[in-house]
């Protein structure tokens, strides 16, 4: 559970915004929603950064892995163990593209298009377990104030 000091949780001046506690909010519902997420799809045997791949492959099928990098958000070099475990699993092939031979596209196998169903419903219960007992009307706030807070940051403001 998140410890916030009370002394750094008071409201602010405008009695509406806590001085400190949003990032640590945020962090600790990050980290929750992964940790079931992640053991869900480990009763699946994949990993956490193996579906963040997958689900980039079943969107858009033959993508080179800096493609699928820049989509998640990391480095190539950190990609490399997560395509090789994917490779070695049967879920991927590697082939090379037909118009220009330096590029190397990922493409899925049989039996890596047959997990996309069981693990959009690991994220989908995942999901339904993290909006327990909000009203719709709730949930749509909710997604747009963390709208609202990611375009700010973003943003610098």
């Amino acid at each position: 559970m998140i410890d916030i000091d009370p002394q750094h949780a008071r409201l602010s001046g405008d009695e509406t915004l806590p001085e400190v506690g949003l990032g640590l909010l945020l962090r600790e519902a990050d980290q929750s929603f992964n940790r079931l997420l992640r053991g869900k799809l480990a009763e699946h045997g994949v990993t956490f950064g193996q579906f963040q791949h997958l689900r980039h492959l079943w969107a858009e099928d033959g993508l080179t892995q800096v493609e699928i990098s820049r989509r998640i958000g990391i480095e190539k070099a950190s990609s490399t163990s997560i395509v090789e475990s994917l490779e070695r699993a049967g879920w991927i092939l590697r082939e090379r593209d037909g118009s220009d031979r330096r590029k190397i596209r990922i493409v899925l196998t049989a039996d890596g298009r047959g997990l996309e169903a069981r693990l959009w419903d690991c994220a989908r219960d995942t999901n339904r377990v993290a909006a327990q007992g909000f009203r719709p009307a709730e949930m749509a706030a909710l997604f747009a104030g963390l709208t609202r807070v990611i375009e700010n940051l973003k943003a610098g403001r």
